[in-house]
């Protein structure tokens, strides 16, 4: 289906819920990105799932369950992000932190829903309006929960900015409302307990779902609501939500997004309980449903998790399919208790929550679905392309991806992460390159990978100075491979780390194990414009057991030298005096870990290896503005990989200004823009190699090394 017949299809499921109470102190909107505040109350407004009676073939029990209890047979439900009414709950409950069947509101809150009007008959829609709704409950789905969880409890192992739930935008506004209110002390104690919250409690609140009851609104126009099964990455997505709505309804009421899944939770399983979304998303989109390519429902967003200290944020998806799992009728008896009796916080699973395997959910099969969207899967080409990715280790220090070039278990990643002090230099504006590996605290436990080594003798064999092998010490080398349901930790030794301006290693796996999926390269380069896909290990790490993440974009801008600037190479790219493309930009996300990763086409077919993000003079990175090696350039990394002649990289090793010049991001007055490099060559230095000859001969003892790192903060991470 075209996006335009996925969204009018979608639109008929998508509302805004809209909530106003009392709030004197001005406390309700903390950590919410945007809010209304007049005359002592607050309005807050999220995206919901529409679901007139009658649209799912097989509604979950609990669904059904709740509206009878609540004597609401007759209605339609809205389901949202449960976060839209938490701030208005009871102070009991409020401060429970849990879910709660018999959910109750403090006096004089107002709820509501927006939905659209449209009929079947004649495809006309009329104006939106306002619907009264009320609060039946607030349920948890712990299979998202539990994988929630298993990323934010990642962070408890390695010192990095720890991850919170919601959007970056709350900690613009909540220092806005502690600057504008004076808030008791016992807010400020309760305040201060919501920002030290733990993973557990953040995993249950980023996936808690609220039910709203709402009035039948057009029994004449019965539509049905197909539901998806299986996700994968790269798969496309589509959501329909109101981003900052209760500013202005008319003009962000119900508005588009398009994507493609990340990532899929539980790692390693048939069936996903959490996705992690490649999309743009705005506060007030929480609660919006999502729907694939065939305007099959997948799930709910929710709440982004967001890192502390920086604008990354990562949106998760509830399936539907896991929703399904568990409001099953083990729940039944719960919701007929009388309030009094109903579990809290003290003495259930408020505090402490069970870890699901996932193979007990994997084997799950809901059986509204499984009949249903079968064929929506990734295209077979792209998974391919994902399966050569693999997750490179180098001792308890960092991890950053690499790509399998053949069957024999030839690896290409960055030479930064093997070398990261070569490519600490910055450039002269207050732009800058970011290299994309990441780093984990040398503390950091991972008794699941085997010892490689990578050592002095190696560099005697493959022509690495023994510089570059910083404090000479053996450093232990893994690379994991990712296959079906189940991942493959093998040990890897070095066969080439590249001495020119080219960022470029290759690793040797000693074991090769029979699963080997490699990749295809096409060496015509993308042009402006043409749509891409980057996969790698961006963000979370090895302790996170997550699969490679993908995100998509286009390629914003190739960069291109005459071929006769690069002499060095031109036996290998046969390029008939044609301008060569040295560099790509593209839109698509890239994160710290991501180096070494793959970019790659439409059809699967690898065009650059992910290097470098541009970062800003204060140091924060730019996710959508990173640069790619073309595989024009690597021809001869795949010549070496399909004959293995060493003598083949030896043209890698050369020195290059130009290319230098063009991977330092210097400014439009760099000599291979103004003038041919054969002119003023006495007087020009190339800065990178300036930078290896003065080191080289400087530094002639482990202390002077140490010296360097105290001195020389590396820009790759």
């Amino acid at each position: 289906m075209e996006t335009q017949e996925i969204a009018a299809a979608a639109r008929h499921f998508s509302a805004m819920a809209r909530i106003v109470g009392p709030d004197p102190k001005a406390v309700k909107m903390r950590r919410h990105a945007f809010h209304l505040h007049h005359s002592g109350s607050t309005t807050l407004s999220a995206s919901a799932l529409l679901l007139p009676r009658g649209a799912l073939a097989e509604p979950p029990p609990l669904l059904d369950h709740i509206c009878a209890v609540h004597g609401h047979v007759a209605g339609d439900v809205a389901l949202t992000a449960a976060s839209l009414v938490e701030p208005f709950l009871v102070a009991e409950q409020r401060n429970n932190s849990g879910e709660e069947l018999q959910p109750r509101l403090v006096p004089e809150v107002r709820l509501d829903v927006l939905v659209e009007q449209g009929s079947a008959q004649d495809g006309k829609s009329g104006p939106p309006r306002w619907l009264p709704a009320r609060l039946l409950a607030m349920v948890d789905v712990p299979t998202a929960a539990d994988s929630a969880l298993s990323l934010l409890r990642h962070e408890e192992f390695i010192r990095r900015p720890t991850w919170d739930v919601g959007w970056s935008l709350a900690d613009a506004n909540q220092k806005q409302v502690e600057n504008d209110t004076r808030c008791s002390l016992k807010s400020n104690r309760n305040n201060a307990s919501i920002e030290s919250v733990d993973p557990l409690m953040l995993s249950k609140s980023a996936t808690r779902i609220a039910i709203l009851g709402i009035s039948t609104f057009n029994s004449n126009d019965a539509r049905c609501i197909n539901v998806s099964v299986m996700q994968q990455r790269g798969d496309p997505l589509l959501i329909v939500g109101s981003p900052f709505g209760l500013m202005s309804p008319f003009h962000f009421f119900n508005s588009i997004s398009v994507g493609a899944v990340a990532n899929c939770l539980p790692p390693c399983t048939v069936r996903s309980s959490l996705l992690m979304a490649d999309i743009h998303c705005l506060p007030g989109m929480e609660g919006a449903p999502v729907f694939d390519r065939n305007s099959c429902l997948v799930g709910l967003l929710m709440n982004p998790l967001r890192q502390k200290g920086s604008n990354i944020e990562v949106q998760l998806v509830i399936t539907w399919d896991a929703i399904c799992m568990e409001w099953n009728s083990k729940k039944l008896d719960e919701i007929g208790r009388a309030p009094r009796e109903l579990p809290n916080g003290k003495n259930t699973d408020s505090k402490s929550m069970e870890l699901r395997h996932g193979y007990n959910y994997g084997r799950f099969v809901s059986s509204m679905v499984n009949k249903i969207n079968q064929h929506c899967i990734s295209p077979p080409l792209l998974r391919e392309a994902i399966s050569a990715v693999v997750l490179v280790t180098v001792s308890d220090t960092s991890w950053a991806s690499g790509i399998v070039l053949n069957k024999r278990g030839l690896v290409l990643t960055n030479a930064h992460l093997l070398e990261p002090w070569r490519f600490g230099r910055t450039s002269p504006s207050d732009l800058q390159a970011s290299f994309t590996g990441e780093h984990l605290n040398a503390g950091e436990n991972k008794s699941s990978q085997p010892e490689g080594k990578f050592s002095n003798e190696d560099a005697v064999n493959h022509n690495v100075s023994l510089f570059n092998l910083g404090f000479k010490r053996e450093k232990r080398i893994s690379v994991r491979l990712d296959h079906a349901e189940r991942q493959i930790w093998c040990n890897a030794s070095v066969v080439f780390i590249s001495k020119g301006p080219l960022d470029v290693a290759l690793l040797q796996i000693d074991k090769v194990p029979i699963e080997l999926n490699t990749i295809r390269p096409e060496f015509v380069c993308p042009t402006a414009g043409s749509s891409v896909y980057v996969v790698g290990h961006g963000l979370f790490g090895p302790r996170s057991g997550l699969s490679s993440s993908l995100s998509s974009g286009v390629v914003s801008k190739v960069v291109q030298i005459p071929s006769n600037q690069l002499s060095h190479l031109a036996s290998a790219l046969e390029t008939d005096n044609m301008d060569i493309p040295v560099m790509l930009q593209t839109t698509a996300a890239v994160h710290p870990g991501a180096s070494g990763g793959v970019l790659v086409n439409s059809h699967g077919l690898m065009v650059g290896i992910i290097t470098s993000n541009a970062k800003h003079g204060g140091g924060s990175t730019i996710p959508h503005l990173n640069f790619s090696i073309p595989c024009k350039l690597l021809v001869a990394l795949f010549k070496y990989s399909a004959i293995g002649k060493l003598v083949i990289l030896e043209q890698l090793d050369k020195p290059n200004e130009v290319l230098s010049s063009v991977w330092a991001l210097a400014p439009s007055s760099s000599p291979f823009v103004s003038s041919s490099p054969e002119k003023g060559k006495e007087e020009k230095v190339l800065e990178f190699s300036k930078f290896l000859s003065d080191k080289q001969q400087a530094l002639k003892s482990t202390a002077d090394l140490k010296e360097l790192f105290r001195y020389k903060t590396p820009s790759k991470i």
